[in-house]
C-alpha cells in the first residue's frame, strides 16, 4: 500500500495513532533503559539486554506490518510504522557509537576514572567490572570490578582476582603521590595496592594503623562518605584480607 497524493487525506485521520505509537514506544524504551541500568545489568549483560529488546520490538512491529498489508488497513500500518522508529533509531544510534571513538574519562568522577597513570608515569590502574565464572539465574556471571595494575605499554603486572568489590555497590579508586592504588569499597572498607621490589600486595588500611603511619588520599572517597572515611574496620577482617 503506497502512500500517494491521490490518498494523503485517508492517512490523516490515523495522524494521532501514529502519534500515540511514538509515545508509547518512546517511554517504553525509557523505562527500560532506567531499569536496565539499576537492575538488569547485574543478571543480564546491557548490550545484550538492548539488543534482544530491540530486536523482538522490530520483529513484533514487522509482522504487524505484513499483517496490516493482508488486511489493508490503514490503522494497523501506521501503528506499526510508528512503534518501529524508536528501535530502529536505538539501532542505529548503537551501531554508530560503535564506530566513533569517545574520551570516556572526560565523562567520568576523578575518583572512579579508567587508565589512571600514576604520578611517576610508570603504572596505569584501571578497576573495570568483569563478571566472574558464577553462574547465576541467566547463565552469565557475577558482576565484580577487579584492580588491573598495568605497565605504559598495557601489559598486565598485577591483578586483582578477588570478589570483593561488587558491581552493584559504590566502588572508588585512584593514585597516591608515591605510586599507591587506593581502593574504596562502599560495602567493604579501604585498601591500597603497593609495589615492593618488583611485587604487588595488597593491604587493608585502618586510621591510626600502627605498622604504617600512611592515610589514603581525600579524594579517594566520594562526597557521601567524606565524614566518615577515617572510620576504622576491625583488625580481624583486615587478616583475612591481606596477603
Amino acid at each position: 500500500m503506497m502512500i500517494t497524493s491521490n490518498n494523503i487525506m485517508k492517512w490523516i485521520p490515523h495522524l494521532p495513532a501514529f502519534v500515540i505509537t511514538v509515545g508509547l514506544n518512546l517511554l517504553f524504551f525509557f523505562f527500560f533503559i532506567i531499569f536496565t541500568s539499576c537492575f538488569l545489568w547485574l543478571m543480564i549483560p546491557s548490550t545484550l539486554a538492548y539488543s534482544i529488546i530491540i530486536l523482538i520490538s522490530l520483529g513484533l512491529h514487522i509482522f504487524l506490518f505484513f499483517i496490516a498489508r493482508r488486511k489493508s488497513s490503514q490503522r494497523l500500518m501506521v501503528i506499526s510504522i510508528g512503534g518501529s522508529i524508536v528501535p530502529c533509531l536505538m539501532l542505529i544510534f548503537i551501531l554508530v557509537l560503535t564506530f566513533i571513538e569517545t574520551d570516556k574519562s572526560y565523562h567520568q568522577e576523578p575518583n572512579k576514572r579508567q587508565s589512571q597513570v600514576s604520578p611517576s608515569g610508570k603504572y596505569v590502574l584501571n578497576v573495570p567490572i568483569e563478571r566472574t565464572g558464577d553462574r547465576n539465574l541467566f547463565g552469565f556471571g557475577e558482576p565484580y570490578r577487579h584492580v588491573k595494575i598495568s605497565d605504559t605499554k598495557g601489559s598486565v603486572l598485577y591483578r586483582d582476582h578477588r570478589k570483593d568489590f561488587p558491581g552493584r555497590f559504590g566502588t572508588y579508586w585512584i593514585w597516591d603521590e608515591k605510586d599507591r592504588a587506593w581502593i574504596f569499597g562502599s560495602d567493604l572498607g579501604t585498601f591500597y595496592y603497593e609495589c615492593t621490589d618488583g611485587t604487588w600486595t595488597r593491604h587493608g588500611w585502618v586510621k591510626n594503623n600502627t605498622e604504617k603511619s600512611i592515610e589514603p588520599p581525600a579524594s579517594l572517597y566520594p562526597s557521601s562518605n567524606k565524614k566518615n572515611r577515617l572510620s576504622s574496620y576491625k583488625k580481624k577482617r583486615l587478616k583475612d584480607y591481606d596477603l
